[in-house]
């Protein structure tokens, strides 16, 4: 719906441009009948194009009408005034579709005026003029022979009136801007009289009549033309040419100036020739010097602006240039800072490795000191248990017991623990089948769990791993442990899962649990998040301490799930092994002792006398025929007296010079046989492949009575492996 005040400025709109229309043909065609027929100019076209350009297509009725009404003014037949309107109708439409689809500006490019030329200029009014000469001829006005004339003045008269009126009204209709300075007006005046004088001088009066045989005087106006192109913009250059297109029509209504000749259609073509140059020089020096002065305008713009660009980035480089200084300083300080930081890391350094080779030596020295008088009391605590004939001592003797045997466990914690950290703890990686080291531990806890009334089961796997199998026993026997302390009812479950190229072991309980926070702290030493109280009968401490380490060292990942309250899960991933090769297991850990190795000859050596003393006693309660000796002479002494030891047993630091491994292949030596033998010590620093002689296994003290009677079965059944 179109609103009222939109019809009203439409209808104002095309009223004012009708009545310019009509108003600007009536002059054309007095001139025309002046000159027989011949029209330089028809201004009607530039002013309907400029009219459905500026508001649109809908502007289109203002042709029709006016052709209607001119057609009736003159008396023209009606099939010629439809034609002809429909002619002027397409040729203005054609025209305002042409500057649109080509984007045209008036006054703005070059190219814009050689496209307002060749486009809406030179090809819209082909269609006027074809179609309204021929309206013309079927109308009966004119005939087939004068078709060729009437087109040419037809296309010709509407072109110089497109490339005068359309970028006229373009740079008028707009409201005009007031003068900057009163030297602009004095400069308007001033073109616009001379224009007046030059035209009226060549196109007025027979006087001057004479000197157009000498030359062309009517082009003295184009230093005029280009004077308001240049400084006056398209308004000055169409204005100046719409004053030099007036006095050519003035001289051709009043048969004078240059172009007056008895040829009327040549006078035509020359003033329509003289219209398109003036115009069309204006508007093409006017774009030019306008895209000049608009590049000239950016490149003083981009000139400012790479001024200031360069004015920034110089204050921001010395901004930097400071910056950089400061940072330069800053990093001086740093590394004077970090050259004194690295010498006290340095001194850290060596101070904690002089410390940690002390705690070495003295875990060294300490573990062998406790583990004697520990060796002392198993031995001395077994003896009572295979002695001790009154049941009311029993309950005491088997306290001792569980209280030697804490103390083991805790001494080679805490020692193993220190060993690991102290790197002396090392790998050896092979293949083994996890289910034997499972099933192992299943019989090794399977008592245990049945007296706090638990069920610990097993679940069988095939897959063969590659690590260190002892080491992972250490580990599972710490987390079955554990479990099993922690679980007050339900079952503990050991089995693995496959997990692309590992296999996850995995001990879960239906215990206490652990909450979130407490997972990340239970692998330190001494925390036990539901001991408080230190409870021995709880642990150590040291049990996940030394799982942490040893997964560590093995480079395995450790991992743990637990709700309070619902039960725990530990896990640890081991590599699978790429080589499906069958596994020799080796042999037991343990045999028990034989009735032919109960009664075999030992010589004991040890030069601490209380675990001299318990040790031969314990021995000897069990069946062992045993020769002590505190040091080497006495040793040597012992041998020359008894009938060839089956065993000998040896402490590995003794007085002198001898160590026990020498003392033992001494021995070896005078009796001429190797006579198998055992290094009792509490050295921590040994290892089975460490300084030993062949056919001699290594114990670490305290070892209780069973443990020593395996070993011995195990070398009096052959050769040590």
């Amino acid at each position: 719906m179109v609103r009222p005040t939109d019809l009203s400025s439409y209808l104002a709109r095309l009223a004012f441009f009708t009545l310019a229309y009509v108003g600007t043909a009536f002059i054309s065609l007095q001139i025309q009948g002046t000159h027989d027929g011949i029209t330089p100019i028809w201004p009607p076209s530039g002013i309907a194009l400029f009219a459905l350009h500026r508001y649109g297509l809908r502007m289109w009725p203002l042709v029709a009408i006016s052709i209607g009404y001119l057609g009736w003014q003159v008396g023209l037949p009606p099939v010629t005034v439809i034609i002809a309107a429909i002619g002027n109708v397409s040729e203005a439409v054609l025209g305002c579709l042409l500057i649109r689809r080509f984007d045209i500006h008036f006054g703005e490019r070059f190219q814009d005026v050689v496209k307002f030329l060749f486009l809406p200029t030179l090809l819209a009014p082909l269609v006027a003029a074809s179609v309204g000469t021929l309206g013309m001829i079927l109308g009966g006005v004119g005939n087939w022979g004068e078709f060729p004339v009437m087109w040419l003045m037809w296309w010709i008269g509407n072109a110089c009136g497109i490339l005068l009126f359309t970028p006229l009204l373009h740079g008028w209709w707009r409201r005009p801007k007031l003068w900057s300075t009163e030297r602009r007006l004095l400069e308007w005046l001033a073109v616009i009289s001379f224009s007046m004088l030059i035209g009226w001088r060549t196109f007025h009066g027979e006087a001057i009549a004479e000197l157009h045989s000498a030359g062309n005087l009517q082009f003295l106006l184009m230093p005029f033309v280009l004077w308001a192109a240049i400084r006056l913009g398209l308004r000055g250059a169409t204005l100046i040419s719409l004053i030099a297109c007036g006095w050519v029509l003035w001289g051709a209504a009043n048969s004078g100036g240059p172009f007056a000749m008895e040829n009327k259609i040549l006078t035509g073509l020359f003033e329509s020739s003289f219209i398109l140059v003036i115009t069309l020089t204006g508007l093409i020096v006017q774009a030019l010097f306008r895209e000049l002065s608009v590049n000239i305008q950016r490149l003083s713009e981009a000139h400012d602006e790479l001024e200031d660009r360069v004015k920034r980035r110089t204050a921001d480089l010395e901004a930097a240039n400071k910056r950089l200084h400061q940072e330069i300083d800053a990093k001086v300080l740093t590394q004077q800072a970090l050259h004194k930081s690295e010498q006290g890391l340095q001194q850290a350094k060596q101070a904690a490795e002089q410390a940690n080779d002390s705690k070495t030596r003295f875990l060294a020295a300490a573990s062998h000191d406790l583990r004697q008088p520990l060796q002392a009391i198993i031995g001395y605590t077994g003896l009572l248990s295979a002695r001790n004939s009154n049941p009311v001592l029993d309950d005491s003797i088997e306290q001792m017991d569980k209280a030697s045997k804490a103390m083991r466990e805790l001494l080679e914690k805490l020692l193993g623990v220190s060993e690991i950290d102290a790197g002396r703890l090392s790998a050896t990686l092979k293949v083994f089948p996890i289910d034997d080291l499972l099933e192992d531990l299943q019989g090794q806890f399977q008592q245990t769990a049945r007296e706090k009334g638990l069920r610990l089961t097993r679940v069988p796997c095939s897959a063969l791993l590659y690590s260190d199998p002892a080491l992972i026993r250490v580990i599972m026997q710490n987390l079955v442990s554990n479990a099993i302390k922690y679980t007050e009812h339900g079952r503990i479950l050991i089995g693995c899962r496959r997990r692309g190229d590992v296999v996850r072991i995995c001990v879960c309980d239906t215990g206490i649990g652990i909450a979130q926070e407490g997972q990340q702290v239970i692998f330190e030493e001494f925390i036990q998040l539901e001991n408080p109280a230190r409870d021995r009968r709880l642990g150590s401490g040291f049990g996940l301490a030394t799982v942490e380490r040893v997964a560590s060292l093995l480079n395995h990942s450790l991992h743990v799930q637990s709700v309070p309250g619902k039960g725990s899960c530990f896990a640890l991933d081991v590599p699978l092994s790429t080589t499906q090769q069958q596994v020799n297991t080796g042999e037991p850990d343990s045999n028990p002792a034989t009735d032919s190795s109960a009664a075999a000859a030992v010589l004991l050596i040890d030069d601490d006398e209380i675990v001299l003393h318990a040790t031969s006693l314990m021995l000897e309660t069990r069946g062992y025929r045993v020769t002590a000796a505190p040091d080497s002479a006495s040793a040597f002494a012992a041998l020359a007296t008894m009938a060839h030891p089956d065993v000998i047993i040896s402490d590995y630091r003794l007085p002198g010079s001898l160590s026990g491994s020498k003392l033992i292949t001494e021995l070896r030596t005078r009796a001429d046989r190797p006579i198998p033998a055992i290094i009792l010590t509490g050295d921590i620093t040994l290892r089975d492949n460490e300084s030993l002689p062949e056919a001699c296994m290594l114990v670490q003290k305290p070892a209780s009575p069973a443990e020593l009677q395996q070993v011995i079965s195990r070398l009096l059944e052959g050769p040590a492996t």
